[in-house]
């Protein structure tokens, strides 16, 4: 039976974690596959850790990782997938706002030969000048990069595990993950979502961490 690892990063998810654990869970027991549920915890502040610690004890499924301080956004994601261990790891956050329903719609497209399936936005909630923020800022990465960049896609989908083999090569100390994912591997699948409301807890992105998302992205390709 193959394995798939589940990654999800966290800081301040006390809302969401235990319902996310358990609709992962619910999710798996509907289909033949093994899995594993890495929790990459970037020292929240809130009784995030001890949900998780409680959640460990009763689910040998979940593994969590707590990091020493708040690595931020875009290095704690991306280490918790170099530790997974499965024949494919879905990256999937805390926030409902990539819905769990679409795990299997991943896998399935995985087993049909991608060896990466993103899952890409029709539509999202986000504040308006934000979205158009971002809409211009991946337009002119586009023109500027060689690399053939994915639209509306923020990282959130599956990766085989030649392609996490490949990201641990690399060592890159500051990954842009769209980029880097794009630059080693050209048959990208796409599945089309709407994206819902966070369900619960407060967004830990603002305009400060995207400027600083889109600076990565911008020096590195």
């Amino acid at each position: 039976m193959k394995k798939i690892s589940i990654v999800t990063p966290t800081y301040n998810e006390e809302d969401n974690i235990e319902l996310l654990c358990q609709k992962i869970k619910e999710e798996f027991s509907k289909i033949n596959y093994r899995y594993e549920h890495i929790i990459i915890d970037n020292n929240s502040t809130d009784e995030t850790i001890s949900i998780l610690r409680k959640i460990c004890e009763n689910d040998k499924n979940v593994k969590v990782i707590i990091n020493n301080k708040n690595y931020g956004h875009i290095n704690s994601p991306y280490y918790g997938m170099l530790q997974s261990s499965g024949d494919a790891t879905i990256l999937i956050f805390a926030d409902f706002q990539v819905p769990v329903e679409l795990i299997p719609q991943l896998i399935d497209r995985w087993e049909a030969n991608h060896k990466v399936v993103l899952l890409q936005r029709k539509s999202s909630y986000e504040n308006f000048l934000i979205k158009n923020i971002r809409k211009l800022y991946y337009r002119f990465l586009a023109k500027i990069s060689d690399t053939n960049l994915t639209k509306d896609t923020t990282g959130a989908g599956l990766y085989d595990k030649s392609v996490i083999a490949t990201f641990k090569s690399i060592n890159d100390p500051l990954p842009y993950l769209r980029g880097l994912v794009s630059e080693v591997e050209g048959n990208i699948g796409l599945i089309e979502f709407d994206q819902p409301k966070r369900k619960l807890g407060k967004t830990k992105n603002n305009l400060f961490t995207l400027i600083d998302l889109a600076m990565v992205g911008f020096v590195k390709h």
